[in-house]
């Protein structure tokens, strides 16, 4: 009889109704491995979490401890109550070469004798830990010496379960929605922001500005309905020129028709606000008095603007250093609650990719593929909710006003 290598694994959480208890099940059986359940209590109520232990068998060592590797991204655990492993970094901006690369979903690791949580969780980073306390670093941020986390011993993560009695944003969880879904959406979001306990984070592209959304984006903030603002330099730039000069992309955003030389306005608008020194003092001197831009100043509601190779200009406001860019987003998200992803797929997949799992994040878009690739690249928390950007901000500030 063949030699078996077995490992116990455990799992709590809404199991059942969330689907994980059979994905956890089907992956040991595709990965050429066994199960054996060696308990499992489903949960009584609409809260209680269903435990299990399931004995994980393989004909090899390292096959077994490929599936022990996928199963702990479905958040179970290995039973063995061992501490973490850890390692010095060998250089700055250098992890070991076996160090643990975070998931975005919540993360805990076992230290001095009990759970420790992960702080700023993201995906894609090293755990960095010290006697009290863990937390996620990006690789570049690594300083020579500091403990990194190795292997999978002693860590817990938590992936976002669907939960019981769920409104129908947790319906839609994971999802892209289709157009009879949408009113039901936006009152389901308008019911969130009006809450106001979340903190919202909006990433919005020029669409915004094209599709004619920009007075209902600005009517959302200067509700107080929106705590920051993230997007590129295309987003400023278009808004100002439709400040100044009623065109988006040279096209009246009245009467949807181009008008005589308007392809220079976007460039005219540039040249103004470097007039000015700014967009602050362009406010300051009252050159600029509507807009997304204006209306963030007036609500002391901060952005970043992060540039590209692509980008006119750009404005004095934009970070055209990719590292400080990031940095500048990362610390706007830090405590979000709420992402609102208008029609900007790059900053859109950018900013999910800082996101911990737990983050409500919403992404609204004409073409449903800029939702599933968000969703592939690891934010499979984002909504999708197919509809044009500027309807959507439309209904959306109807709801809020």
């Amino acid at each position: 009889m063949a030699k078996k290598y077995t490992r116990e694994v455990y799992a709590e959480g809404h199991l059942v109704d969330s689907g994980v208890m059979s994905s956890i099940l089907d992956l040991i059986i595709r990965s050429g491995g066994q199960f054996h359940i060696k308990s499992f209590e489903m949960g009584q109520t609409n809260t209680d979490p269903t435990t299990t232990t399931i004995e994980v068998s393989a004909s090899t060592p390292m096959l077994l401890e490929h599936i022990i590797s996928q199963l702990h991204l479905h958040g179970c655990v290995i039973k063995e109550d061992s501490p973490i492993a850890t390692k010095p970094a060998p250089k700055n901006s250098c992890a070991p070469d076996d160090f643990y690369s975070t998931t975005n979903h919540a993360t805990e690791v076992r230290l001095n004798g009990s759970w420790t949580k992960v702080k700023d969780q993201r995906m894609d980073a090293a755990i960095v830990v010290n006697d009290r306390s863990a937390r996620c670093v990006k690789i570049r941020d690594l300083k020579k010496g500091m403990n990194i986390v190795v292997g999978l011993k002693g860590i817990r993560v938590t992936p976002q379960f669907r939960e019981r009695g769920r409104s129908v944003f947790e319906f839609m969880s994971g999802e892209v929605s289709s157009e009879k879904k949408v009113e039901l959406a936006v009152s389901e979001v308008a019911a969130m922001l009006k809450s106001k306990k979340y903190r919202t984070i909006v990433v919005a592209g020029p669409v915004v500005v094209h599709t004619g959304g920009s007075e209902s984006l600005c009517s959302i903030i200067k509700g107080g309905y929106v705590q920051g603002l993230l997007s590129g330099n295309a987003l400023a730039v278009h808004d100002i020129e439709q400040a100044l000069f009623g065109t988006s992309l040279g096209v009246d955003t009245k009467t949807g028709k181009p008008v005589e030389e308007g392809h220079k306005n976007h460039m005219r608008a540039i040249n103004a606000v470097y007039k000015y020194g700014g967009i602050k003092n362009m406010i300051a001197e009252r050159a600029l008095k509507s807009g997304i831009m204006y209306q963030l100043h007036k609500s002391n509601v901060p952005y970043a603007l992060a540039g590209s190779l692509r980008d006119d200009g750009p404005l004095p406001e934009t970070i055209n250093d990719m590292i400080a860019a990031q940095a500048a987003y990362s610390k706007q998200v830090r405590d979000a609650d709420i992402v609102l992803m208008l029609s900007s797929m790059l900053h859109s997949i950018a900013t999910g990719n800082m996101l911990p799992s737990r983050v409500r994040t919403i992404c609204v878009d004409i073409n449903p593929s800029v939702v599933t690739k968000l969703a592939d690249r690891g934010s499979a928390q984002a909504v999708g909710i197919v509809t044009d950007v500027g309807l959507f901000l439309h209904l959306l500030a109807g709801k809020l006003s």
